[in-house]
């Protein structure tokens, strides 16, 4: 009889230390995922940032008179000579679109009125601010900017938070769950202003 309760123990004993053993492991491969998911979001978020800067560094160039226009909270638009020095000019619009229940603000490219880039989503609206020389914010009204200040703005501050959405029940989806989130900042300053 001793013998028998002593298998037993050792098999709840054996049992505990197995169940241990796979949460442990659980465990490092949920904070793996995690990981690998944070390493993939902040790449492809930093290359759309790169996209979007390297468009907006062309803002201006070559564009005789008004560089922006219909440009405010969540739009920027603005014109540039083509960057294959054709001298033919673009119309660039960088724009958020509303929300999509449980994916997000969609946030898209165009060059004359053709989709170049996205939809990303995101987790919050999109965020321009506009600043004039004296670095002072330029007003919104109606969340656009003013005709009249189109031409008083410098540069821009874009804010962006990405997510990357895992694999969840359709209940689960969306911005609104603890997914993985990379918020960017970008500063831009238009240079060809001042050329």
């Amino acid at each position: 009889m001793t013998s028998l309760l002593d298998a037993i123990g050792a098999l709840i004993i054996g049992g505990l230390l197995l169940l241990t053993m796979i949460n442990a492991v659980f465990n490092v491969h949920a904070r793996a995922v995690d990981i690998e998911q944070q390493i993939v979001l902040a790449e492809v978020s930093e290359n759309i940032v790169r996209i979007i800067s390297e468009y907006l560094s062309l803002a201006g160039a070559g564009a005789g008179g008004q560089m922006l226009n219909n440009t405010g909270k969540n739009r920027l638009m603005f014109s540039a000579s083509d960057s294959t020095y054709t001298g033919m000019q673009k119309q660039y619009d960088i724009i958020q679109g509303p929300a999509i229940y449980k994916k997000g603000y969609p946030l898209e490219v165009y060059i004359n009125s053709n989709k170049v880039l996205g939809p990303f989503y995101l987790t919050d609206s999109l965020r321009i601010t506009y600043f004039n020389e004296a670095n002072q914010i330029i007003n919104l009204t109606n969340n656009l900017i003013p005709v009249e200040n189109l031409d008083d703005i410098r540069y821009i501050r874009m804010e962006m938070e990405f997510f990357y959405d895992a694999f969840a029940p359709d209940s689960l989806a969306g911005p609104d769950r603890k997914d993985p989130k990379n918020r960017v900042v970008l500063w831009h300053y238009f240079f060809n202003l001042y050329l």
